[in-house]
């Protein structure tokens, strides 16, 4: 079996080659997805570390899927986004039965993904001994102003990380992402407007129909009148 540790504080990921012997030895059968696991369980030179599953494939390469209590392959209606049913496959709403993984470690696992959850005495090399620098930024307005520590009134576009890119021939540029979720001036008189909009039309609405009732209500006493005049008139020929 391999597993792929991963240090997140660090930015590493590195593979280990584990035999099936030790995982046999740690009983690694009876966890599933999500649990903490002892790093002793997949080598002596994990011996302190603490590591937390995070999903992995069988040999056939179908992925492990979180929340099936299962130690096999099942096969389970999926919608878009899901585990092995890519976003950009389908329509909305459309749902395709694919087959997956349960979330409990098999013995025909061939990968596990695990990150580092507590670190050992002795650093794992090239997980936990070195760092590598963040590549790219984050793009969504919120987490642009909690690295920066901004405020509401501060302009995030201009706090957006950017990279170099450096191409053969060519010029020197700097790529910066799009900003999402972002809120601006012209953002909130739109959506203001919108607001305007919707609340003049509601009370257009009611006094159109309290216009529309009131004429109604004059066309009915209007026509009561004229029944009775009526009825009277009769009354007062047959005497």
């Amino acid at each position: 079996m391999k597993i792929n540790v991963a240090y997140p504080r660090n930015g590493t990921v590195k593979q280990f080659e584990v035999s099936d012997d030790t995982i046999r030895r740690g009983n690694l059968f009876d966890f599933r997805l999500g649990q903490d696991v002892d790093g002793s369980l997949f080598g002596e030179q994990f011996q302190g570390y603490v590591f937390r599953l995070k999903g992995g494939s069988d040999k056939q390469g179908f992925p492990m899927m979180m929340g099936v209590l299962a130690n096999a392959r099942v096969s389970l209606l999926l919608k878009r986004g899901a585990v092995n049913f890519n976003t950009f496959r389908g329509k909305n709403g459309e749902r395709r039965r694919k087959s997956v993984r349960g979330a409990i470690v098999a013995a025909d696992i061939a990968v596990l993904n695990v990150t580092v959850v507590k670190v050992g005495e002795t650093p794992i090399e090239g997980v936990t001994d070195v760092t590598l620098p963040r590549r790219l930024g984050p793009k969504r307005a919120s987490k642009i102003r909690r690295l920066f520590n901004l405020g509401k009134d501060d302009d995030v576009r201009r706090y957006v990380v950017r990279r170099k890119v450096e191409k053969d021939g060519k010029k020197i540029r700097f790529k910066a992402p799009k900003v999402q979720r972002l809120v601006s001036k012209k953002a909130k008189a739109n959506r203001i407007k919108k607001l305007k909009a919707r609340r003049d039309g509601v009370k257009a609405s009611a006094e159109a129909r309290k216009e529309f009732l009131h004429s109604v209500g004059k066309e009915r006493m209007a026509a009561r009148q004229r029944k009775n005049a009526r009825a009277h008139r009769v009354a007062v020929a047959k005497k």
